[in-house]
C-alpha cells in the first residue's frame, strides 16, 4: 500500500478542545435546516433516519439543524424546538441521539453530536412559520422588517411575510427570559446525553442583532463592544454554570455580518478576541453569508478551482495567529467555500482547526469516507460541488429572485429588480430560498430512506414530488396505510 496523502493524514487527525473533549477528525457536518415535517415540534423518526445516515459517513462532528428555544418565534413551519424540560422532551432528543450513534459502524470512532440552539428574532414570520397569530410581531432589539430589496415585489413579499414590524424588546426582564430559555434548552440537551450545543449568533437571528450593523446600525450606536456582547455573554455564562465542563459550548458567528455590515477587519478581529477572552467557548464557527443572502446558497455550487472556493479564509488566516491555539483556546471552525481536499487541508494549516461542510453533504452524506478521507481518490479528484440545480435559475427568476448569472447573460427585463449587496438582482431571500428548499428536499429523501438525487428538477422533482406529495400529503393513502401498519407492529413489539 502506498504512502497516504499528507492532506488525508491531516484531515484524519484529532483536535483537543479546551474542555478536554476530542474531535476524532477535522470534518464537521454543520447545521442545516432539515425542513422535515409541518408544525415543528420534537424530532421524529425522519430526523432519526437522517442523522443515522450522516453518522455512518465518517464525520468528526455532527451539528443538527437549529432547535428553537422559543416555540412562538420559529423561522420556518418545519423548525424543531425544545418546548420544555419535561421527560417527554428529554426522551425525544435522547432517542435522536441514540439512533444517530447506532448508525456508526463498529470500526469507526463515533462523531461528537451537538444541537444548534436558535432564536429567529427579526427573521421569524408569523404568516410563514405559523408559530403564532399573524397579528403578533416577531421580537427583536428594534422595530423593523428583514431586507427584501427595493423592488415592488420585494416590498409586497416583505409585508406578506411580516405584516407588522418586529416588536422592540425594551424590558430587561424579557431579555433575561430569553437568556433563561437558552440555558434551559442546553440543560435538556445535556440530560439527553448530547455532547454539547452550538449557540446560533449569525444570519440575522436574534443574537446577531447586537453584533452586526446589518440589522439596524442604530442598535449599536453608543454601545461599547462588551455591552453589545452582553446578551451572548449571559447566555454562555449561564450554560457554563448549569452544565458540566465536558459539555461542549460552541458558537456560530458570520463573517458577512461584519463585512457587509460595515465593520472593518480590525473591528471584526476585536469582536472575536473579546469572545475568546471569556474562556467559555470550545468551538467558534465562522461562516459566510446572511439569512437573506447567504454566500453558501448560490444556485450553482462552486467549481473545484482553488482560486474561487474560500470566501473568507483570509480573514481567519490573519486572525488565527493572534488567538490561543486549542486546547488553550477554542477550535476555529471555518464553514463555506471549502470544496476540495487540498483547499480544506490548506485552510487547516493556515486558517482554522476544523472544516465545516453543509450543502454538499445533502448529496453525499458519507462525503468524508467516500471522497475526502478516501486514499483511492486522487487529490485532484477529491472535490465536492460543481453541480447545478436543474430549473433553479428559472424558478428564481419567476419568483422574483433575479439571476446570479453574469450581467451579459441576464435578461434585460430583470433590470427593474432591486440589486442586492453582491451586485445581483432580485429579492435576496428568494434567491437563497430556492437553493435552500432544493437542498432541504434532498434531506427529505434521505430521511425517508431514499438516496439523494443531484439531477432532481426544482419544480417537478422538488416542489411537486418532495414538497407536496411527500411533504404535505405524506406520500398519499398507500404510504399512510404502510405507516399505520408499521406503527401497530412497533406497538406489538413494545
Amino acid at each position: 500500500m502506498g504512502k497516504i496523502d499528507p492532506d488525508i493524514q491531516l484531515l484524519r487527525s484529532s483536535v483537543e478542545l479546551p474542555n478536554g473533549r476530542i474531535v476524532p477528525n477535522r470534518l464537521v457536518k454543520v447545521a442545516m435546516e432539515e425542513g422535515i415535517g409541518w408544525g415543528g415540534g420534537l424530532p421524529d423518526q425522519r430526523h432519526c433516519q437522517l442523522y443515522r445516515t450522516f453518522a455512518s459517513g465518517g464525520w468528526g462532528m455532527i451539528i443538527t439543524g437549529n432547535a428553537h428555544v422559543d416555540p412562538s418565534q420559529l423561522a420556518t413551519p418545519h423548525c424543531r424546538y425544545i418546548p420544555d424540560d419535561s421527560i417527554e422532551t428529554i426522551q425525544a432528543y435522547k432517542r435522536l441521539r441514540d439512533v444517530t450513534l447506532a448508525g456508526v459502524p463498529s470500526e469507526q470512532e463515533p462523531p461528537l453530536l451537538l444541537i444548534q440552539l436558535s432564536h429567529a428574532g427579526l427573521q421569524s414570520s408569523a404568516t410563514y412559520s405559523f408559530s403564532r397569530p399573524p397579528w403578533e410581531p416577531a421580537v427583536a432589539p428594534c422595530s423593523e422588517r428583514p431586507d427584501m430589496g427595493d423592488s415592488v415585489l420585494g416590498c409586497i413579499m416583505g409585508r406578506v411575510l411580516w405584516p407588522f414590524k418586529s416588536r422592540a424588546i425594551e424590558d430587561s426582564a424579557e431579555w433575561f427570559k430569553i437568556v433563561d430559555l437558552f440555558i434551559k434548552c442546553a440543560i435538556v440537551a445535556e440530560r439527553a446525553e448530547w455532547d454539547g450545543v452550538q449557540i446560533h449568533s449569525a444570519h440575522g437571528y436574534l443574537l446577531a442583532s447586537y453584533i452586526s450593523p446589518l440589522v439596524r446600525s442604530e442598535i449599536l450606536s453608543g454601545r461599547t463592544l462588551p455591552l453589545r456582547l452582553h446578551l451572548l455573554y449571559l447566555i454562555l455564562d449561564g450554560i457554563c454554570r448549569a452544565t458540566q465542563k465536558s459539555f461542549i459550548k460552541a458558537l456560530k458567528i458570520n463573517s458577512s455580518d461584519f463585512v457587509l455590515g460595515g465593520l472593518n477587519e480590525a473591528e471584526s478581529a476585536d469582536l472575536i478576541r473579546e469572545i475568546v477572552s471569556w474562556s467559555m467557548v470550545d468551538i467558534l464557527e465562522v461562516s459566510g453569508g446572511s439569512y437573506s443572502n447567504p454566500t453558501f446558497a448560490e444556485m450553482e455550487a462552486p467549481s473545484p478551482s482553488l482560486n474561487r472556493q474560500s470566501l473568507f479564509a483570509n480573514f481567519t488566516k490573519s486572525l488565527l495567529p493572534q488567538l490561543p491555539q486549542p486546547p488553550k483556546g477554542p477550535a476555529i471552525l471555518l464553514t463555506g467555500g471549502l470544496h476540495s481536499r487540498p483547499l480544506i487541508a490548506d485552510s487547516l494549516r493556515n486558517a482554522c482547526h476544523l472544516a465545516g461542510i453543509g450543502r454538499p453533504a445533502c448529496l453525499q452524506p458519507a462525503l468524508p469516507l467516500e471522497v475526502l478521507l478516501n486514499p483511492e481518490i486522487e487529490r485532484e479528484d477529491a472535490y465536492v460541488g460543481g453541480y447545478t440545480i436543474s430549473g433553479g435559475e428559472t424558478m428564481k427568476w419567476v419568483l422574483g429572485g433575479g439571476s446570479s448569472k453574469k450581467p451579459s447573460q441576464r435578461d434585460k427585463s430583470a433590470s427593474g429588480l432591486a440589486k442586492n449587496g453582491n451586485g445581483k438582482t432580485g429579492i435576496p431571500l428568494v434567491g437563497a430560498g430556492v437553493s435552500t428548499m432544493w437542498h432541504e428536499w434532498q434531506l427529505h429523501r434521505i430521511a425517508r430512506g431514499a438516496k439523494p438525487d443531484a439531477a432532481m428538477d426544482w419544480l417537478w422533482g422538488g416542489l411537486v414530488k418532495e414538497g407536496i406529495w411527500w411533504g404535505l400529503l405524506g406520500g398519499g393513502p398507500l404510504e399512510w396505510c404502510r405507516r399505520t401498519r408499521q406503527e401497530l407492529e412497533d406497538q406489538k413489539l413494545d
